[in-house]
Formats: structure tokens, sequence, C-alpha cells
């Protein structure tokens, strides 16, 4: 049981079909750590918002944390981070991006519902998020997905001390 072993259980590699195309979903490693940056700086147009050490610091702590990639012909397009909390006994998304040009097609989405289920078989309530304020795209997906807003934490980001949006999925 998740609770008492405190890793994160219920996870296999396997494939998806987005946009026609079949997308390997598999677990992190620390190779994949230049490519996680690679796939922010797409998305945050060239300021990748973690480092490299900062994602090699996430994947090695294994125990608590899971990072997921999806690749298409064994080119990353996305990922997604979680990690338990427990203090809060959430599994808490630390990291969520998909390419650009992925977006709007359903990977985000599929990447969101998989950490769902993933928290629902550790025996866990909730799932967890920060969102800056000022990413409406991305509230409204969390919020199609079944996210509600919990709280608003002022300054929360370090670069620019916008507010971010905490939200939680229960189930």
């Amino acid at each position: 049981m998740f609770l008492k072993s405190k890793k994160i259980e219920g996870f296999t590699e396997h494939e998806i079909s987005i946009a026609g195309k079949k997308v390997l979903i598999r677990q992190a490693d620390l190779e994949d750590s230049k490519k996680l940056v690679a796939i922010e700086e797409a998305v945050y147009t060239g300021l990748a918002p973690w480092n490299q050490l900062a994602f090699v610091t996430e994947i090695a702590y294994g125990r608590h944390n899971l990072y997921l990639s999806a690749s298409v012909e064994r080119q990353a397009i996305a990922f997604i981070g979680l990690t338990y909390r427990r203090n809060s006994k959430d599994l808490h998304i630390t990291n969520i991006a998909v390419l650009p040009i992925w977006q709007s097609k359903g990977l985000g989405s599929y990447l969101l519902n998989y950490a769902g289920k993933i928290a629902q078989l550790n025996h866990l309530q909730r799932l967890t998020l920060e969102v800056r304020r000022s990413n409406a795209h991305a509230r409204r997906l969390y919020e199609k997905i079944g996210f509600k807003k919990k709280s608003e934490l002022i300054g929360y980001y370090n670069d620019d001390h916008e507010d971010a949006i905490e939200m939680e999925w229960l189930f």
C-alpha cells in the first residue's frame, strides 16, 4: 500500500494515440533532464523555470517522485512530474509541460487524468498543483479536468513574484 511504502506505485510504460501518432509514456530518467529543460524552454519562450539540476534532483529522488515523459519517435514532447507529499497526503503535480505544437491535442489532459488514476491507485484523496494567475489557458484545462481553486498564494513565484492559484482535484 502506498501510504506505508511512501513510493508512488501503479505506473506502467505504455503507448497512446494522440493526433494520429503513437506516443510512448514512460518513466523519465536522469538522461531525460536536458530534454525536459528543452520542453520548458519551448513552452516559456526560451526561459525555462527549472534548470537541469532541478530536474536531476527531482528525478533522482525517485522514491517519492515520479516523472513521466511522453515521446514520439524518441522525441520528447511532454512531461509531468508528481510527488507524494506526506504532510498533506496528496499527490502533487510539481511540473507539467507540453511542446506548443502538441498543445490542444489532448496530451495534457491525458497526463493529468493519468496522474489522477495514479493518485487513486495509491489510495490518495486528491491531486494538487499551483498555476500562475496569468496562465488562463492552463487554468481552463485544469478546471475542465475537475480541479477547483483551493487558495491564492500571493507572490508565490520567485522570478517575478506573480501570484499562484492553488488547485485541487478531489476523488
